[in-house]
C-alpha cells in the first residue's frame, strides 16, 4: 500500500510553526554564525583567530555546510531567517519520522502517530540552531533508506552514499550513519546473496563519500574523539538521567521497544542490527538520545500493535485495535498537504520570534571588556562574546576540541580556584575575569579586592591587579 504524505506533512508543519514561537536561546548559534560567513567568504578551516588561546589552531571543518546554511538564513532575515530556517528542519525532522513509522502500517496512521510520539518529544531537546539539527534530518531519512533497503528496494541503496556525502559536509553525526550503512550491508548480504553485490556497492560507496569534505580523511577526527572520549565536563555530553524528563522519556522508550521484542523478536531478528548500535551510541550522552526514538519509531510501528494484543491477552485484557483506513489519501490530498503545510511554516516564520534570548548572556559587560588577548570567560559565554565582542578574543568557548588539554585544564584551575590558579594567570597573561558571582574565583577575588567592572546577578568582571 502506498505511504500518504497527508498525515507526516501536517504533523510535521505543526510541530515546525509551533517552534517559531521559541526564541534562538542556544550559546552555540553565535561562533557557528561567525563560521559559517568565514565559510560563505571561501574561507573554510582557517588558522583561528577568535580565541587568543588557540591562535593559529587550524579549525575544524565537518560542519562547515551546515554553519553555511545557518549563516544564509542571518543573512536573508536575521534572527527570523534563523528560526524560519529552523522552523523548516524541525518539520522535515518530525515529518520524515512520521513517515518512517506510517510506512510500516500506511492503513493504521494513528499507530504510527503514536511510534513517532516518543522520537517527537526527545527530538524537541535538539531544537537549536546548529547543524546538528540537520544531522538529525539526515539520520531519519537513513533509518527510511535503510528499512527501505531491507525490504529490497535497490533505488534505496543507490540513495545511501549521497545521503552520506550531504551528511558528512552538514555535522560529525555521519559515522554513525556509515557504521549502519556497513552493517546492514552485511546482514543483507548475507541473508539476500542475489543483491550482495548491490549492498557491497552501497556501503563502499558511502564510506568513500565521507573524504568528498574539505577535511578529507580528517573529517573523522572529532566523531571518532566523541565516540572514545566524550566530555563528561559538558552537560549535553553526560549520560542520560532517567530522573529528568528527557531521561524519563528515553527509559519508556526502551522499554517500550524491549517489549515489542519479546513479543515479535522471531518475525524480524534483524533489526537488532540497526536498533542496538544506536541505542549503544545514544546511551553515550543525552544529547544523543533522540537517536534511538527515531530508530525505534518504525519498529514501534511495525509491531507495536502485535504486542499489545500479546501482552493484553496475557494480562486478560481487552484492548481496542487501532482504526484502519480503507483507502488511503492520493496524491492530489499530498499535494494539498504540502502546499497548505508550506503557507502555514511560511506565516509561522513571519509572524514568529526576531530576537535571541539574550538574559544568561553578559551583555552589560560588553563596554567594559578590554581590547585585545587576556579575557578568562565562562566557558558558556564564548560565543556570545565572539559575536559580539570581536575585538576581544575569548579564553574558550562551545567549540571545545581546540581547548582540550592544557587550555581547559588552565580555565579550571582558575575558575575552581585550584592549587596555582594564580601561577596560571600569570603565565597565561590573564587580564580581565567574565564569569558567574557565585564562581569560586570570583569570590577569592572579591575577597582579595580585586576591581570589579562590571556585575549584575549573573556575571561580574573583574579586572587582575
Amino acid at each position: 500500500m502506498r505511504t500518504p504524505l497527508v498525515v507526516p506533512v501536517a504533523i510535521g508543519a505543526f510541530f515546525g510553526a509551533v517552534s517559531t514561537r521559541l526564541p534562538v536561546g542556544d550559546s552555540d548559534v553565535f561562533w557557528h554564525l561567525v563560521l559559517g560567513r568565514q565559510v560563505l567568504g571561501g574561507r573554510i578551516a582557517v588558522p583561528d583567530d577568535l580565541s587568543w588561546t588557540t591562535v593559529g589552531h587550524v579549525g575544524s571543518s565537518d560542519q562547515w555546510l551546515g554553519q553555511a546554511l545557518w549563516a544564509l538564513a542571518s543573512d536573508a532575515g536575521g534572527w527570523r531567517g534563523i528560526v524560519a530556517l529552523r522552523g523548516l528542519a524541525i518539520a522535515l525532522l518530525v515529518g520524515v519520522v512520521v513517515y518512517a513509522a506510517l510506512r510500516e502500517r500506511p492503513a493504521r496512521p494513528l499507530g504510527a502517530v503514536l511510534a513517532a510520539l516518543p522520537a517527537i518529544a526527545l527530538s524537541r531537546f535538539v531544537w537549536t540552531e546548529r547543524p546538528e539539527l540537520f544531522g538529525f534530518i539526515c539520520f531519519a531519512l537513513l533509518i527510511v533508506l535503510l528499512r527501505a533497503a531491507r525490504a529490497g528496494s535497490d533505488r534505496a541503496l543507490y540513495w545511501l552514499p549521497p545521503l552520506i556525502i550531504v551528511w558528512a559536509n552538514l555535522h560529525g553525526s555521519f559515522a554513525l550513519g556509515v557504521g549502519l550503512v556497513g552493517l546492514v550491508a552485511i546482514e543483507g548480504a548475507i541473508a539476500q546473496p542475489s543483491r550482495r553485490r548491490m549492498y557491497i556497492v552501497a556501503a563502499i560507496g558511502s564510506l568513500v563519500a565521507t573524504l568528498l569534505t574539505p577535511a578529507g580523511i580528517g573529517v573523522w577526527t572529532a566523531p571518532g574523539f566523541h565516540l572514545l572520549h566524550p566530555p563528561r565536563e559538558i552537560q549535553e555530553w553526560s549520560v542520560p538521567d532517567v530522573t529528568t524528563l528527557p531521561g524519563a522519556i528515553f527509559a519508556v522508550t526502551i522499554f517500550a521497544t524491549l517489549v515489542v521484542a519479546f513479543f515479535a523478536w522471531t518475525r524480524a531478528p534483524h533489526e537488532a542490527v540497526v536498533l542496538l548500535p544506536v541505542l549503544f551510541v545514544s546511551l553515550i550522552a543525552t544529547r544523543q538520545m533522540p537517536l534511538f526514538a527515531i530508530a525505534g519509531a518504525p519498529y514501534l510501528a511495525a509491531y507495536g500493535d502485535e504486542a499489545a494484543t500479546a501482552v493484553a491477552r496475557v494480562l486478560r485484557v481487552r484492548v481496542p485495535r487501532l482504526a484502519r483506513v480503507a483507502r488511503p489519501a492520493g496524491r492530489r490530498a499530498d499535494l494539498v498537504a504540502l502546499a497548505v503545510g508550506s503557507i502555514v511554516l511560511a506565516a509561522a516564520a513571519w509572524t514568529g520570534t526576531d530576537a535571541p534570548a539574550l538574559g544568561g548572556e553578559p551583555v552589560a559587560a560588553l563596554p567594559a571588556l578590554r581590547p585585545g588577548p587576556g579575557l578568562l570567560n565562562e566557558y558558556d559565554w564564548g560565543g556570545y562574546l565572539i559575536w559580539s565582542a570581536p575585538q576581544t578574543p575569548v579564553f574558550v568557548d562551545g567549540r571545545l576540541t581546540p581547548y582540550l588539554g592544557r587550555v581547559m585544564d588552565d580555565y579550571t584551575t582558575v575558575v575552581g580556584v585550584h592549587p596555582g590558579w594564580r601561577d596560571v594567570i600569570a603565565r597565561r597573561g590573564i587580564r580581565q575575569i567574565l564569569v558567574r558571582p557565585t564562581d569560586p574565583v570570583a569570590v577569592r577575588a572579591r575577597d582579595l579586592g580585586w576591581p570589579v567592572r562590571a556585575s549584575s546577578d549573573t556575571f561580574v568582571l573583574i579586572d587582575v591587579p
